[in-house]
């Protein structure tokens, strides 16, 4: 399975304005803008982000920022429409050969993997959506998308018709959120909720934990992979193995 999921966007916006070799050339220069803004917001909030920093950072004078983006806003909305779009192509394909809990184990490393390694831009979707009703509808937008990959390739391993499709939808959604909180927990995304220990845990194991987990609420039984009996004794018991 490819790690395309753990490009960051950041190193995307770059090599596309390295592809457009026309030295003056507005889309070159404005993707130079927001790989620098996306890069800032790494080690910046979005409320302490400015103009004069994205455009230094870009090697641009700060009028120029005015010519291609009217504010600081204008500019922070573009950026995460771009990732909201370029995120969906790097989600990995569920392959037959592999187990229901393989491909559940696929989807959350994608998922954190590639929300640790952008974490600026989505701490700023995330906080700024708060107040903002168009980065409120890009975050919800990009959940959606992704919740009907991963919903679409969970229904596809069931062979039961009377498997009720809208709760499936609710449990992928609602798993979804406790990955989300953790997440949240580890990045300071939010800073009120949680346990600070948390951040300290191996990254790895939080995702084959997370995905026990899930795989736990969607199929209702634990998974007979023996890469995650560890996991499941020490969740249920040596009896869950048996």
């Amino acid at each position: 399975m490819s790690d395309i999921g753990a490009i960051k966007f950041t190193t995307y916006l770059e090599a596309l304005a390295l592809e457009i070799r026309k030295v003056r050339s507005g889309e070159k220069t404005s993707l130079k803008l927001l790989a620098a803004g996306a890069r800032l917001l790494d080690n910046v909030g979005y409320r302490d982000l400015n103009v004069e920093e994205i455009s230094a950072e870009a090697g641009l004078a700060k009028g120029t920022f005015y010519i291609y983006f009217k504010t600081k806003d204008e500019f922070l909305i573009e950026l995460a429409r771009r990732f909201v779009a370029f995120e969906p192509q790097t989600l990995p394909s569920f392959s037959p050969r592999e187990t229901a809990f393989g491909s559940t184990l696929t989807l959350v490393r994608w998922y954190e993997r590639g929300f640790l390694r952008n974490v600026g831009i989505l701490r700023c979707i995330i906080q700024m959506g708060e107040t903002d009703d168009a980065m409120r509808e890009l975050w919800q937008r990009r959940n959606r998308i992704i919740a009907e990959h991963a919903w679409d390739g969970t229904l596809a391993r069931f062979n039961n018709p009377a498997l009720d499709p809208a709760l499936l939808m609710l449990a992928v959604r609602t798993v979804g959120g406790m990955m989300d909180q953790s997440l949240f927990n580890r990045t300071r995304v939010q800073t009120d909720t949680g346990e600070a220990g948390e951040g300290d845990a191996d990254p790895e194991f939080l995702c084959r934990f997370h995905a026990l987990l899930i795989y736990r609420a969607v199929y209702a039984h634990n998974p007979p992979d023996p890469e995650v009996a560890d996991l499941v004794a020490a969740i249920a018991g040596p009896t869950a193995l048996a």
